[in-house]
């Protein structure tokens, strides 16, 4: 019992010589303003370095389709909505996007890679957004996108309205050889000896073109008709709603970069300040480990 009371008491007499210990606060306290004055050193770096770099501009146009059918109310809705999210798809095809590089005069692969289209929630409103190296192109080439969108969709809708000029071709020539059958067979019955075998012969084949004839009128009719039906049944209609999109700044950041910076910095210089009170004053895990020794 003795030999134990002399061992606690000398080892806190060793202790009176040593450092105190410092608890978290004290240790975040007392190195303040180191850690401060870094942090801020960082996040003007940080600000300083992002001020000068390259800018990135994003501008956006949007697109109206509408739907001008006498379908009822929600059907027009939900027809023009799924219409927008189809044309929105086309937008980025090599169709639209090189008519939209023209128009803008950059080139193609710059402005595919710098597009980005969608429909504006669930409604029948596309947005094209365009990100470019200068506010001008960003402008110019949204607004491009859009009037590109619109100008290639009405011309394959007006293509679709045409029916296939093949299939009319063939359909003509048979049309034609048939009215010269027509016109032949009827020749030939004003010839004939009425009541006769060939005149009986005459007149079936004639009523046979003749039906030919309609037979194919009708066809092509129904050709034309189905392929303008099919392109303009709906009553699709695309208008740009943006007459000039502006441009935004969207990198660098220099304030919002800064900002992050000075925060990270300053949980890791604490961290930092922590750790290095710990690994130069370990007076705490001694005691921690004397003490458990002396208590055995």
């Amino acid at each position: 019992m003795t030999t134990q009371l002399l061992q606690r008491s000398a080892i806190r007499d060793g202790y009176l010589d040593e450092p105190e210990v410092r608890t978290r606060p004290q240790i975040i306290w007392h190195a303040r303003f180191s850690i401060i004055g870094i942090a801020v050193l960082i996040a003007a770096a940080t600000w300083a370095t992002s001020a000068f770099l390259p800018g990135t501009y994003s501008a956006s146009s949007d697109v109206l389709v509408a739907n001008t059918s006498t379908m009822a109310s929600v059907d027009v809705v939900d027809g023009a909505n799924g219409l927008a999210t189809q044309f929105a798809q086309f937008a980025s095809t090599s169709v639209v996007l090189t008519d939209a590089a023209a128009k803008a005069g950059m080139p193609v692969g710059d402005l595919a890679t710098g597009t980005l289209v969608g429909t504006v929630g669930n409604t029948n409103i596309i947005r094209i957004t365009v990100t470019a190296d200068s506010s001008a192109a960003a402008s110019s080439g949204a607004l491009a996108v859009g009037q590109a969108l619109v100008d290639q969709a009405k011309k394959t809708m007006s293509t679709a309205a045409e029916a296939d000029p093949e299939q009319l071709k063939d359909l003509d020539k048979l049309l034609t050889q048939a009215k010269s059958d027509v016109v032949r067979l009827t020749e030939s019955l004003a010839d004939a000896k009425a009541g006769s075998p060939r005149a009986a012969s005459i007149n079936t084949s004639l009523n046979s073109a003749q039906q030919q004839v309609l037979a194919l009128t009708l066809k092509r009719l129904d050709i034309v008709s189905q392929a303008r039906r099919d392109a303009g049944g709906r009553g699709v209609t695309l208008s740009l709603l943006t007459a000039q999109p502006t441009a935004a700044k969207v990198a660098p950041r220099p304030l919002l970069y800064s900002t992050v910076a000075l925060v990270v910095s300053l949980v890791i210089m604490t961290e930092l300040a922590v750790l290095s009170e710990r690994r130069r004053n370990p007076i705490g895990r001694r005691r921690r480990s004397n003490t458990s020794t002396a208590g055995l």
